[in-house]
């Protein structure tokens, strides 16, 4: 059978949340021990004292070894680009654009550096893209220089954005937790993001331009 002390361990591992808290002794172990009780004492399958609880927990804090999930595996990101110049086309799903998405497909094909993205929700379809390639979107999917504008179509367009893009190490994908030391940094410093989205091990926080800057000096600061 399991010690208390391992299964207290581990029932904290799957909390970022709490791991953080035991981690930077900013919690209340007695307070601690009461909300993980019911969890500990299922899977000790026997009744489990708070105080027993709250020592485990006392004893993991004095190690100072744990860090917060996913904090070990950002350390090991090598690789973190920007994007300027994308715009954000938010389009109603009753609207029929698989036209504008080959058209787009194809374009990126023949550019480098081209950055398109493209998601789909219950009722609305997201596409991101180089601003260069805007061209090959139909009028009706596109908006003047302003920020945000609506078209007869129910069309949103927003300019002037950037993304950060990180390539995580490939062991990584598994890990819980793995993004929040990034989103709670940028959320400290006061910083909004306007997408997020993964493909694999690549990660991408997409920001309006005035914000990039401090946003990646978050990131950077985070992963190093």
């Amino acid at each position: 059978m399991r010690t208390i002390s391992q299964l207290v361990e581990e029932e904290i591992r799957r909390s970022p949340f709490l791991e953080e808290i035991i981690s930077e002794g900013l919690g209340n172990n007695a307070e601690v021990a009461r909300r993980i009780k019911v969890a500990i004492e299922k899977r000790r399958m026997e009744k489990v004292s708070e105080s027993a609880i709250a020592m485990a927990l006392h004893r993991m804090g004095k190690r100072k070894a744990a860090a917060v999930s996913g904090l070990t595996f950002l350390k090991q990101i090598r690789d973190i680009s920007v994007r300027s110049n994308l715009v954000e086309v938010i389009i109603p799903n009753s609207t029929d654009f698989t036209s504008a998405l080959n058209a787009l497909s194809m374009a990126a094909s023949k550019k480098k550096d081209a950055f398109v993205n493209f998601s789909r929700g219950i009722h609305q379809s997201l596409i991101i893209v180089s601003g260069d390639l805007m061209g090959e979107l139909p009028k009706t999917l596109q908006s003047d220089p302003s920020a945000v504008s609506r078209q007869a179509k129910g069309a949103r367009t927003m300019r002037g954005l950037s993304a950060i893009t990180m390539h995580l190490p490939q062991h990584s994908l598994d890990v819980p937790g793995l993004y929040y030391p990034i989103l709670k940094a940028l959320a400290l410093e006061g910083i909004s993001f306007v997408e997020v989205m993964s493909v694999d091990v690549e990660f991408t926080i997409i920001f309006k331009d005035v914000l990039v800057d401090r946003a990646f000096s978050v990131i950077k600061r985070i992963t190093s």
